[in-house]
């Protein structure tokens, strides 16, 4: 399967978008690269800590995602679609590293981190 580098994952990052919410941490990805098929849970891990995908809160385009991705229904991500994700919990503002794991249909599997401040 093929890699996809992490200079280009990391351009998806809508820097500045990462907020403390009542709902947990939630920041903003931009798909400026190429439609995609999702087919598999995105996972994340904030400041060394993994997620459960099953409770991360994913909205594309304004519309929550109820599923989690599989080949059998993957999560389209159109070109220029906007992707909000919440990380359920009680998180601080501040500094904040998060690390994204994705695997794309016809792509293969990547990852990238970045860093940011939560307001």
């Amino acid at each position: 399967m093929a890699y996809i580098p992490k200079a280009l994952l990391r351009r998806l990052y809508v820097k500045g978008s990462m907020a403390v919410t009542p709902e947990g941490l939630t920041f903003k990805l931009k798909n400026s690269l190429a439609p995609a098929s999702l087919n598999k849970p995105v996972r994340i891990t904030v400041d060394g800590v993994e997620a459960d995908p099953s409770r991360l809160k994913v909205v594309v385009n304004g519309v929550e995602v109820d599923w989690l991705p599989s080949d059998e229904k993957p999560l389209e991500v159109p070109l220029g679609a906007e992707v909000a994700i919440t990380v359920p919990g009680s998180f601080e503002k501040g500094k904040h590293k998060i690390v994204v794991q994705m695997s794309v249909k016809g792509y293969g599997e990547g990852s990238f981190d970045f860093e940011d401040e939560a307001a």
